[in-house]
């Protein structure tokens, strides 16, 4: 029998606030525990069907050269960071990036974006108007989201940290740089491919993702045992190619732009694969190209070792934690807030839900 909306709607529901504190939070916790008593059970079952189809590989005791070339500063990690202000001229931006490692050995490269660039030779109060709709915004959450990525990992491949070993934060070759955002005028699929094919040539980057959108890797990572990986049977290009959303709507594509993403994705995607590492209680998937596979397994994994709680990589963090020391968003906003007040347009600008924050 199939799931309705109205289902869903009709599962539980009090209509006054004292039987909801009278049962609600008994039957909150009653089903969690119901659900975790399920999920024990698929557990199992998940791990019956790894055993009998993948190779489970355990991280070595031994990982000495491992933590030679981390604290020998040969292994770099990346991250950034958006922080964005809306104002009556269109979008601001500024990006953060930092490549960082055990020497201290660092990179911290920012950039501003400003949209109002791109509509101040605009006469005509229609057009002008028209400009600052949605679907024609020049600066959209995709673009920048994408010029993030690629200044990222230009960051890696600096002559700096060229022949290092670099671990980036999220996806190595995200949707987002190919699923060509913004206008067919703004050609960035000729820079974003580039780069992605710079980086999969380098063959010594790889990268973790802290927030896995595909639930179903998670639950085969919970079925693994502590220092476990599994390296998927699909690459990061196949996953690319078996979501029809990118390709599958020829129309909206010029044929080069098609053409040149189809060609990377089969010829230069392929080589990376996708694998499921737990080193404590939380498993997290990992990109490395084929090449490099096991050694990024390792690395990530001792990594993960100098917080194994966590089990996630230090480096990462340490990354995460500079980008949010060196470029806060708080900070940039307080910038453009200053101003707007000292050209008397703060009042005017600032949202309503800004204005009755306490």
């Amino acid at each position: 029998m199939s799931t309705t909306f109205r289902d869903i709607l009709n599962q539980k529901s009090w209509i006054s606030y004292e039987d909801y504190i009278a049962e609600g939070i008994n039957q909150y916790s009653a089903e969690l525990s119901k659900d975790i008593a399920e999920g024990r059970k698929h557990k199992k079952a998940i791990r019956d069907f790894l055993e009998k189809n993948f190779k489970i590989k355990k991280i070595p005791n031994d990982l000495t050269a491992e933590k030679n070339l981390l604290a020998s500063g040969n292994v770099v990690g990346i991250d950034g960071t958006i922080a964005t202000h809306k104002t009556i001229t269109g979008t601001m931006a500024q990006l953060g990036v930092v490549a960082v490692n055990y020497l201290n050995e660092k990179i911290q490269h920012s950039y501003f974006i400003s949209e109002a660039k791109y509509k101040q030779d605009i006469n005509d109060v229609t057009d002008y108007l028209y400009s600052h709709e949605t679907v024609n915004k020049v600066v959209s959450a995709p673009v920048l989201r994408a010029a993030l990525q690629v200044r990222e990992r230009e960051l890696g491949l600096d002559d700096k940290f060229k022949d290092k070993y670099k671990v980036y934060h999220g996806p190595l070759i995200p949707f987002e740089m190919l699923a060509n955002p913004g206008k067919a005028e703004m050609k960035i699929l000729d820079v974003t491919v580039e780069i992605l094919e710079k980086i999969i040539a380098n063959r010594k980057c790889f990268s973790i993702v802290s927030r896995s959108q595909n639930d179903a890797y998670i639950r085969i990572g919970l079925s693994l045992n502590s220092g476990e990986y599994i390296q998927l049977k699909k690459s990061v290009g196949l996953e690319i190619v078996e979501d029809r959303t990118l390709l599958k709507d020829k129309d909206r594509w010029r044929e080069d732009d098609f053409l040149k993403v189809n060609n990377f994705i089969n010829q230069r995607a392929m080589k990376i694969k996708v694998g499921v590492i737990k080193i404590s209680q939380r498993p997290y998937v990992f990109h490395a190209h084929e090449e490099i596979f096991d050694l990024a397994a390792r690395l990530i994994a001792r990594d993960a070792m100098f917080q194994k709680e966590k089990g996630f990589p230090l480096l990462v963090d340490y990354a995460d934690n500079l980008c949010s020391t060196y470029f806060k968003a708080s900070d940039f906003n307080k910038i453009i807030e200053y101003q707007l007040a000292r050209e008397g347009e703060f009042l005017s600008e600032m949202s309503e839900e800004t204005l009755r924050q306490k």
